[in-house]
């Protein structure tokens, strides 16, 4: 798509690998003002650094349309609406153990020196449900 993009534009240069300038389509343009570059997705996106045209004002006045500047997109059904998310690195969730963990290591040792009250008890039952979530979490 991107070379039926250049081949309807006036003034194309090459500016690197995948980067082009041209005059701009969308206004009276004598010098190359519209920037392309080529995404590594296969997205085209324009900017006209002059005028700042409209992108939809650009495509159409090459006989394009939006669409025309994002690849289609494949469509895997089998796994469409079971998106497994990544929210946490593993070293997040292992800081957060390492955290927790110590926070028990100070509970045992005020049980042992029979210094707890009930915030005590609550912050452990806070800490243990939090590694059972992370357990959980990385054996999804």
């Amino acid at each position: 798509m991107i070379n039926k993009l250049l081949d309807r534009l006036q003034k194309v240069k090459s500016k690197s690998h995948g980067q082009w300038t041209a005059c701009c389509p969308a206004h009276d343009d004598k010098h190359p003002s519209l920037g392309i570059k080529l995404t590594d997705d296969g997205k085209i996106l324009l900017h006209c650094f002059s005028m700042q045209c409209e992108v939809d004002n650009i495509v159409s006045a090459v006989g394009m349309e939006l669409d025309d500047l994002f690849p289609p997109r494949e469509v895997n059904y089998e796994t469409k609406g079971r998106i497994k998310r990544e929210y946490f690195s593993p070293a997040v969730v292992l800081e957060c153990l390492r955290y927790e963990s110590t926070v028990l290591m100070i509970a045992a040792q005020d049980i042992v020196n029979k210094n707890v009250n009930e915030m005590d008890a609550d912050r452990v039952w806070l800490a243990h449900n939090r590694i059972l979530d992370a357990t959980t979490y990385c054996f999804k």
